[in-house]
């Protein structure tokens, strides 16, 4: 063979070798940032966390908060140290490369871990082509630099440790296709484990059905596990917890002075939750079926058609100081079975301030009546074949008060929980006062509470509803089975047995949203229970 014929073939051989290596380097290239960009971070969390905020954009969603009304006076949620390092530090990480955030690096979690801390959660994102290099260029220009990291070995792997500018120490586990880090190094050792077993929140069966039904990611999606919610203050002796459900998930929407929370769960187990309750019970429609009084600043409305099961689940809560006695028991039931019997089917609660601004709030839980002077007559036997308090003989007594020239009966009942169960507050003796007005049977553990609620009524000195309407409720659901509207700067001011009924999340954080009105709202249509929560920034 001639030797030009072989050269021709050498050359050739060689641009096809070159060619073939070209192609399978670019297919194993686009392969590897493919997987990259699926790979799936929930592979990563332990199944302990509590929630998870998922965000599909960070750089949108940062920019959305700064442009928030509350951002724009200096207002900010604290709730976690790594996402306010993440969002000081954006621009800056932006700055260190020309075509800004990866794709992979632009999606990330955030896994929150008990105990609740603002440094107890861990912050994962996928890694495209050089960006942990693009990190720790950030961590040594802008902290205490990348030269003072140190290793600490966890079953064989790397755990890197850098030095913060405040003495905390930041804890990363970095593979080529992620990285998490964390605050607490024994949180990145519980990733490095669940990533290493495969027994992470991906695998959860709760939590891969809330995922599953999901048919659209967000920007920005919440998914919190609600089997255990601590309420109220702190402080409260009581501390109370409630069991909402299991996971659910919150579409976030943020704009001006209004941040939405539309959430959805499907979790349907057998344990007796808030949500199961709600699941029982027949919607009820429209916002207050009466006015109250314009100092009011909490109220609630709920269905209560299957008032027995509410009563249960209420049962479970540390809302009450004394002991019950078996009489008390007598009496819940007799309540319970003459409220069903003369239509209770929606009930309200409503708190205001008290004519004497050094007393405590005046407080008032109504319930709607089919006939109200039958239902009167009705309660006025019972009260009279009531068997006797063994601790209270003189508990029984009709009081006539006049407003604007009418006579309002107020009766003394026997002592009972009911009150204290479905509102939260408990009061020292137990007793309970009812008044018939409006159609509705009202009750209050003070008779001046009752009679102030009457008063504010008849003198038109009520809460003006195109002004709760435009406060956020008016982007709420007609239709729905529970709803409340507070306005958490003055709720915040309560004593510890007047709140029991708001998480305990808001108290521990209540330097940020005392600047808020907040309204809540639970539906249920064919099993799945949609909660959706509005926050409305009052302004300084």
């Amino acid at each position: 063979m001639k030797l030009r014929v072989l050269m021709k073939i050498s050359v050739f051989t060689s641009i096809v070798l070159f060619c073939t290596a070209l192609i399978a380097y670019l297919f194993l290239r686009m392969t590897a940032v493919e997987n990259n960009e699926n790979f799936n971070l929930y592979k990563l969390v332990p199944t302990d966390a509590v929630a998870v905020l998922e965000i599909n954009d960070v750089e949108e969603l940062i920019g959305d908060i700064d442009e928030l009304d509350c951002s724009r006076d200096h207002h900010f949620l604290y709730i976690s140290h790594l996402f306010s390092l993440l969002k000081t530090n954006l621009y800056a990480l932006k700055e260190e490369s020309a075509h800004g955030l990866s794709r992979q690096m632009n999606q990330m979690l955030l896994s929150f871990h008990e105990p609740d801390s603002d440094k107890n959660q861990v912050l994962y994102c996928s890694l495209g082509t050089g960006d942990f290099g693009l990190i720790e260029r950030l961590i040594q220009k802008y902290f205490l630099g990348a030269s003072m990291v140190k290793t600490a070995q966890y079953k064989g792997k790397d755990i890197r440790i850098y030095p913060m500018p405040d003495g905390s120490f930041l804890s990363c586990y970095v593979t080529s296709q992620f990285v998490a880090v964390s605050f607490q190094k024994k949180l990145i050792e519980q990733v490095m484990d669940a990533y290493s077993s495969g027994h992470s929140l991906s695998r959860d069966p709760s939590f891969k059905m809330t995922r599953a039904k999901k048919p659209i990611n967000g920007a920005v999606t919440i998914y919190a596990r609600m089997q255990s919610l601590d309420m109220g203050k702190m402080t409260d002796g009581a501390f109370s917890t409630i069991s909402l459900g299991g996971w659910t998930e919150f579409d976030v929407r943020m704009g001006g002075k209004t941040l939405y929370f539309t959430g959805v769960s499907h979790d349907t187990d057998t344990c007796l939750t808030f949500m199961n309750v709600l699941r029982k019970q027949r919607a009820i429609e429209g916002f207050l079926p009466e006015s109250l009084p314009a100092t009011t600043f909490f109220f609630s409305r709920r269905s209560v058609s299957d008032l027995q099961t509410v009563f249960d689940f209420t049962s479970e809560q540390a809302y009450l100081d004394s002991v019950q006695s078996s009489y008390m028991h007598a009496r819940d039931a007799e309540l319970i079975a003459y409220l069903q019997e003369n239509g209770g089917v929606e009930m309200m609660t409503c708190v205001f301030e008290n004519k004497d601004t050094a007393a405590l709030p005046a407080v008032v839980m109504s319930f709607s009546i089919n006939d109200p002077p039958g239902a009167e007559r009705m309660f006025k036997n019972l009260l009279k074949t009531t068997p006797g308090d063994p601790l209270a003989p003189l508990w029984q007594f009709v009081e006539n008060r006049s407003i604007a020239s009418q006579f309002f009966p107020v009766y003394r009942m026997p002592r009972n929980t009911l009150f204290a169960r479905l509102t939260g507050i408990g009061t020292a003796d137990l007793h309970t006062y009812a008044c018939f007005y409006g159609g509705r049977m009202l009750l209050s553990p003070d008779p001046e509470h009752l009679l102030l609620y009457i008063e504010c009524i008849e003198n038109d000195d009520v809460i003006d509803l195109e002004t709760v309407s435009d406060e956020g409720i008016s982007d709420l659901s007609e239709l729905y089975h529970f709803m409340f509207f507070s306005d958490l700067e003055k709720v915040f001011d309560q004593p510890e047995n007047y709140v029991r009924l708001i998480p305990g999340f808001f108290f521990r954080n209540a330097e940020f949203f005392r600047h808020f009105k907040l309204s809540a709202q639970f539906t249920c249509t064919d099993g799945v229970v949609s909660p959706n929560v509005v926050l409305l920034y009052k302004g300084d």
